[in-house]
């Protein structure tokens, strides 16, 4: 079976190229949220102090390609006590826009979402960001967007609404992270072949929606036993641990470092 995964590492690439301009954008914006609501800087403040942490803990997820193209990749922080504070789900599809929904947690309960999107293939920098808060019970208390274009320090979010489509739509991007995370449900893993480019070794585990693809010593015991028993491997469901590795040249892939029998 050929694996196809230039796509990942490219786009990998290009998220890579562009962090640094998101950054000076955030940095360079003080925000002002028009109408403000009450409580609005309690928000902020916690995002503000979560971001300034250094020491959570970050458990990525294998990086996924659904089927029809557009790359998946999440990130939880942890802290010492293993309580989540923080998640992202990005992706990015084959046009190059790329979409970053960050959620944070208060006493793991869903606190605010961001949710960034923009062209990485575009010579200008156009970044839409909308921002959203939730109550207690869950339920999305505001709504602001803003729109940066190249450089423009313009830092004022408009109060907006949000749709039936809209939440229902970050409530799936949640339980898609959970998924993605925990390599169950849409994202659950059996393997489906072998590869080889860049002069590397590839595996390849999915399922009919979503892929992934890892590179492995040609003498890993782990998978010269999956090699030689392949045909006892239908229907068989896995759970594999990973690094993600990044060499000089810019190369971005992941690298299979477990691999588990459910």
């Amino acid at each position: 079976m050929r694996i196809i995964f230039l796509f990942c590492l490219l786009s990998a690439c290009l998220f890579s190229c562009r962090e640094t301009i998101e950054e000076n954008f955030q940095k360079r914006a003080q925000l002002v949220f028009k109408p403000k609501f009450d409580g609005l800087d309690a928000f902020l403040n916690y995002q503000e102090k979560i971001e300034q942490r250094k020491d959570l803990q970050t458990l990525p997820s294998l990086l996924f390609t659904h089927k029809t193209g557009y790359t998946l990749q999440s990130k939880v922080f942890l802290d010492a006590n293993g309580e989540i504070l923080k998640a992202i789900q990005e992706r990015i599809d084959t046009n190059g826009v790329k979409v970053s929904t960050t959620f944070y947690f208060l006493k793991e309960v869903l606190s605010m979402v961001q949710v960034d999107k923009e062209n990485l293939r575009l010579s200008r920098l156009e970044h839409h960001q909308t921002r959203i808060f939730y109550d207690a019970d869950q339920r999305p208390i505001a709504a602001y967007n803003r729109k940066l274009v190249n450089g423009d320090q313009s830092s004022v979010f408009k109060r907006a609404s949000l749709s039936k489509s809209q939440h229902a739509a970050i409530q799936n991007d949640l339980n898609a992270l959970s998924d993605m995370q925990n390599q169950q449900g849409a994202f659950a893993l059996y393997f489906q072949g072998f590869d080889e480019a860049f002069n590397k070794k590839f595996i390849q585990f999915g399922n009919d929606l979503y892929s992934t693809n890892l590179a492995y010593a040609p003498n890993e015991s782990m998978v010269l036993d999956l090699e030689k028993n392949q045909s006892n491997t239908e229907n068989q469901l896995f759970t594999i641990q990973h690094l993600q590795v990044q060499e000089a040249s810019g190369l971005q892939y992941q690298v299979l470092t477990s691999i588990q029998k459910n």
